[in-house]
């Protein structure tokens, strides 16, 4: 038991490392080295958890689905995702049913589309590989569920402390988007 909440742990930790070089990498455009770091710690975790035969299929999917949806597109993502398959020759492979790997898999590209008009909201909760994950709880198999929706809680508790940070910037500089907009404003067109 004390090995299996250690597990979820790690998957809590990946999801919020890969969510904080996220937000390093799309929304600070930082040069800090931190988040090799980071990303480094997240590939290994996340490698950690593919090893482990109660989600392995499930975080290789969505691993995979990275690839697949050309998301791993910064350096600090392709190290971590770099680190994560070779973490798995040091911690070993696992045996993986073929048949529900790539039903996680299908379910993970879909979370990674760009969806528009009503259908956008799916771009923000990606709950198709959580919702695939309850298939196997069905016959009882209740890791899949427990694993992504611990990495899950991880990386949206960073999205929820990124958001109030910079809501919070926002609050001490009030007006400053605006006065920037306004020294520099726009002709007016002039109606003939």
């Amino acid at each position: 038991m004390e090995s299996y909440v250690i597990y979820l742990i790690l998957a809590f930790l990946a999801g919020a490392l890969v969510k904080t070089v996220d937000w390093l990498d799309d929304t600070k455009k930082s040069k800090n080295p931190i988040k090799y770091v980071l990303a480094i710690l997240y590939g290994i975790a996340i490698g950690y958890l593919i090893s482990l035969p109660q989600f392995s299929a499930i975080f290789l999917a969505a691993l995979a689905a990275q690839v697949f949806a050309r998301k791993v597109d910064t350096t600090a993502h392709k190290l971590g995702f770099l680190v994560a398959a070779l973490s798995l020759i040091f911690f070993s492979f696992p045996t993986i049913n073929p048949l529900l790997f790539f039903f996680f898999l299908i379910m993970a590209v879909l979370d990674e589309m760009d969806y528009i008009g009503r259908l956008r909201p799916l771009v923000e909760y990606r709950p198709f590989l959580k919702i695939a994950a309850f298939l196997p709880a069905v016959w009882g198999v209740w890791d899949y569920v427990f694993g992504i929706f611990i990495f899950d809680i991880g990386y949206e508790m960073i999205t929820a402390l990124t958001k109030s940070r910079e809501e919070e910037a926002k609050a001490s500089h009030p007006g400053g988007s605006r006065a920037v907009k306004t020294r520099n404003p726009k002709p007016r067109q002039r109606n003939p």
